[in-house]
């Protein structure tokens, strides 16, 4: 078995599990910028959430019982608490965005229906290498939402509320399955052959499920929208090209999600939040 050393040179995170409200009725259909490309992108990416949360969770789950340390043990229960009020709050929202006409249920299900597939026909460990890869793409994607004002410019104050505790809570539990996987398995091969997957087909998967969402909404195209929700999204800077060094870093033999530790992030959410911080 291959193993990489966690960042022990750092004090462990504490992952803690807030009950959130949200007043997402508040936010118009179009609440990016009244932009409907740009919305269509983020309930693109919330569309998998509900079921790639859950799949998480089980993966996780499926090895506590082999985990000897009490702290990594106490922090997967922590994650899996977190994870699932993520679940609940993007199924909320994809609701919304169902009720408003967006047709987010039909492209949720088939998300659930390969989840449910990759359940029943791939291995326990390489589900959970496949639950890392993602973990590490949501936290590089959390990074920037809290660091990038480009990318949260113009959201509704209150589905800004949910991006950014989402983005602060993948932040504080970047490492646990991570962490998980090293005790358990602990393959570099596995999870770089997961991540040379998963970093082509997450995005190919998103951008076709906004494509979808755009076709289905017939009031989406505007030239001028479209032209800058792809400068922001896809052009130099933007939110996916942003993202490339952060996720490559994940081939690193070495590598271990608190290499970069940018827990000021979850300080600075805390100060802003008293009454949720803890």
């Amino acid at each position: 078995m291959e193993t990489a050393p966690a960042d022990s040179s750092l004090e462990p995170v504490a992952v803690r599990v807030r009950r959130m409200r949200f007043d997402l009725d508040a936010a118009p259909r179009y609440w990016h910028s009244d932009s409907p490309f740009l919305t269509h992108h983020f309930t693109a990416m919330s569309l998998f959430f509900p079921g790639g949360e859950r799949f998480f969770i089980d993966s996780v789950r499926h090895f506590e019982k082999d985990l000897a340390d009490p702290v990594l043990r106490g922090q997967v229960k922590a994650f899996v608490a977190q994870e699932g009020q993520h679940s609940h709050h993007h199924r909320v929202y994809d609701r919304l965005m169902s009720r408003s006409g967006v047709p987010v249920d039909r492209y949720e299900g088939w998300v659930d229906g390969l989840l449910r597939f990759m359940r029943r026909w791939i291995p326990a460990k390489a589900q959970l290498a496949l639950t890392i890869t993602l973990e590490h793409f949501t936290a590089v994607f959390a990074d920037l939402l809290l660091t990038d004002d480009q990318i949260t410019e113009g959201m509704h104050p209150k589905v800004r509320e949910l991006w950014l505790w989402h983005a602060v809570e993948e932040t504080e539990h970047k490492a646990v399955a991570f962490d998980v996987y090293q005790q358990v398995c602990g393959s570099y091969w596995l999870r770089a052959f997961m991540m040379a997957r998963v970093i082509i087909g997450f995005p190919i998967g998103i951008l076709f499920f906004h494509f979808l969402l755009m076709i289905g909404d017939r009031k989406a195209f505007g030239v001028r929208d479209i032209a800058r929700g792809l400068r922001i999204v896809w052009g130099p800077g933007g939110f996916f090209p942003s993202a490339l060094r952060g996720l490559l870093v994940f081939f690193r033999r070495d590598f271990h999600p608190w290499q970069k530790d940018n827990r000021n992030l979850i300080d600075d959410w805390s100060e802003q939040h008293p009454a949720v911080a803890s």
